[in-house]
């Protein structure tokens, strides 16, 4: 898994964690990026105490065995540490794991859980949302000055180029960007500077200064399939400076523009 899996959690349960000699029933809550197990004894078991524990998940008709293999936190991350799970499923008939996560740019196989309207993804780091997440656009933060859920989401857009905010994703890994926000969350690159090639809201592009992946996309073909986007493109129409006075245009970032 690259970026992440849907489960809606309808049952859990810990199978002998750590020595234990019992199973342990209970029930699993995610709460700003992580796992709580409230035990039916009454006890709450979080972060380090998690690791070894088997959860059995229900998603979709499928029931999933997921093994938190270890727990780690990632303290470097704007806004405060993040708690981060080394996650693996289960083939309990055959008795083999799987990393639910693939290797992310520090070589990292690691994830969260995410809280959403339709029940509880598991992200990874290798993902646009655990990237985002770990670039400080957390969507759980409850801020006065920063909408950040919003942040969260055009952070997602820009990471996976996804102009139109359609799921419609023109990158490719290993593209460099220089990502930054009109808050200061992150800072533009100061040295050596790459091109200006967008700026996005919650929805997606806000405008398009140049395509990231050359042939993956072309600014006619993003004036063709969205019409909100058919006056603010090119390096004319998108510049940093005019969109910094548009509200709606939360992030930022830089690319130097290449073929597959």
């Amino acid at each position: 898994m690259h970026a992440r899996l849907p489960i809606a959690i309808s049952a859990v349960l810990i199978l002998a964690s750590s020595g234990a000699g019992q199973a342990m029933d209970g029930h699993l809550e995610t709460d700003k990026g992580e796992f709580r197990l409230y035990l039916d004894d009454g006890e709450v078991m979080e972060r380090e105490a998690l690791a070894g524990a088997r959860i059995v998940m229900q998603s979709g008709g499928r029931t999933l065995h997921v093994l938190i293999d270890a727990v780690e936190t990632e303290d470097d991350v704007p806004g405060g540490p993040v708690v981060l799970y080394r996650l693996l499923f289960e083939d309990p008939v055959r008795r083999t794991f799987q990393n639910a996560c693939t290797p992310d740019a520090r070589g990292r196989q690691l994830g969260l859980p995410l809280q959403k309207e339709t029940g509880v993804d598991l992200t990874c780091t290798s993902g646009a949302e655990g990237k985002c997440i770990l670039m400080g656009y957390r969507p759980w933060d409850d801020r006065a000055d920063v909408p950040m859920q919003d942040l969260h989401a055009a952070c997602v857009h820009m990471m996976r180029a996804d102009y139109g905010g359609d799921d419609r994703p023109s990158t490719r890994d290993g593209t460099l960007v220089d990502v930054y926000d009109r808050f200061g969350i992150q800072k533009p690159e100061s040295v050596d500077p790459l091109p200006f090639e967008a700026a996005w809201g919650k929805d997606g592009a806000v405008c398009v200064a140049h395509p990231r992946i050359a042939d993956a996309v072309t600014l006619d073909g993003l004036a063709k399939a969205y019409l909100k986007l058919r006056s603010f493109l090119g390096p004319d129409a998108c510049t940093e400076d005019a969109m910094r006075h548009r509200p709606e245009a939360l992030l930022f970032n830089r690319s130097a523009s290449t073929a597959r």
